[in-house]
């Protein structure tokens, strides 16, 4: 451990390869040390160690004093997995800046109680590899004389270089963060005067609708949709009570009538989710809000109500098209191609599987229709016996 010395300022080009805490040294097979609690850090030049209750206190082993190291996993014996380093001989005459004046052996001691000793090892032999102390030692003398006059925090070096680093990066970091949340308001301030917008050419095109055609109105009013909700409902105005939700299923009503119309009158409660998310804006529901609403719509007396299928599938619905409101039209498609399948009735409806399927269980649940469940797929057929005896 003679060769280990006290902390001075770095070299030029020392990068931090690897750290690990919890590390304690000891002088070859020696079982106590000074120092047993400690970080160790791995740089290009040398192995810095500082002590964990006096960050003052810092060791270093230069990687020139390195012959080969050695590696012993921790064990049910041991405290902790270690690297051991063996040295080469310390040259005769050499004034020693250490810890210890002479020492009989000729290897350092790494013990990782809090693990990480595969990867400092693997690190270790690397920056071995490089020599990268052997390429800087004509330059390190001068570079270490004009370093000399700088605070050392300021080189960039050692462990208070390496702390200056960490800092910087919080203090960047901090900055990425405030900068998104700028960029989020002003995305939210672009989008109200998108909606702001919208509402005045609507008016313009109320006011000159004589001026343009009626296909270039549908197309515009069209393009004006898809900003979104002018003004959506939100907890800040109406709190988290029953109002909250009236007036909430009250948007629900106006955004969706007009999709659910162009659908087949039935939509998933998924798809209503999307939906109504996509026509707010900033301003998204949670998925409780939005079934809360919907189980409001009987309430306010709106056109749209939600269901519940016996499957535990959740719609919402137009009243005039509802399930049991179509379950004759169904069962008149059945009966007119004499077998359907929920994608053929899904295709001639446009709505989905799902919801076909749905339609013709429950024509099936009147006793309208038979099915075939086979390893072919699932095929309604009108009930045979339902028109006999409708029939006598």
């Amino acid at each position: 451990m003679d060769r280990v010395t006290w902390y001075t300022p770095g070299e030029s080009m020392e990068d931090l390869l690897c750290q690990a805490g919890n590390v304690g040294i000891y002088d070859g097979d020696l079982k106590h040390s000074a120092f047993e609690q400690g970080t160790a850090s791995l740089t290009l030049q040398r192995l810095i160690w500082a002590d964990s209750s006096d960050p003052d206190c810092r060791l270093i082993l230069h990687h020139s004093f390195v012959k080969k190291l050695e590696k012993h996993n921790k064990s049910m014996f041991s405290r902790g997995g270690k690297v051991i380093v063996h040295l080469h001989s310390p040259a005769r005459g050499r004034a020693n800046n250490g810890p210890v004046t002479h020492s009989p052996y000729n290897s350092v001691r790494f013990v990782f109680r809090g693990g990480g000793e595969d990867e400092f090892f693997r690190k270790y032999n690397e920056a071995l590899a490089r020599e990268t102390w052997k390429r800087n030692s004509s330059s390190s003398s001068s570079a270490g004389s004009r370093n000399s006059q700088l605070p050392l925090a300021n080189r960039g070096i050692g462990i208070a270089g390496i702390e200056k680093k960490l800092a910087d990066n919080h203090t960047k970091t901090n900055d990425n963060i405030s900068q998104a949340f700028e960029d989020m308001s002003k995305l939210m301030e672009y989008a109200r005067d998108m909606v702001g917008l919208s509402k005045s050419i609507t008016e313009k095109l109320r006011m000159k609708k004589g001026e343009i055609t009626d296909d270039e109105t549908v197309l515009f009013k069209q393009y004006l949709l898809s900003l979104g909700v002018s003004d959506p409902v939100t907890k800040s105005t109406f709190g988290n009570g029953a109002k909250y939700f009236e007036k909430l299923a009250q948007e629900i009503s106006t955004v969706l009538e007009k999709p659910l119309s162009d659908c087949g009158g039935m939509m998933t409660l998924p798809d209503a989710y999307c939906r109504i998310n996509r026509a707010r804006g900033m301003e998204l529901l949670s998925p409780e809000d939005l079934l809360n609403a919907c189980e409001k719509l009987d309430a306010i007396r709106s056109p749209l109500s939600l269901h519940r299928f016996d499957t535990g599938v959740m719609v919402v619905q137009l009243r005039s098209r509802s399930v049991e409101k179509t379950v004759d039209e169904t069962y008149d498609f059945v009966k007119a191609n004499g077998y359907v399948t929920p994608n053929q009735l899904a295709a001639h409806i446009g709505i989905t599987v799902i919801l076909a399927r749905e339609r013709l269980l429950a024509a099936e649940a009147q006793a309208k229709l038979c099915r075939d469940d086979s390893v072919e797929g699932l095929v309604f057929y009108p009930n045979r016996f339902l028109e006999l005896q409708e029939a006598n």
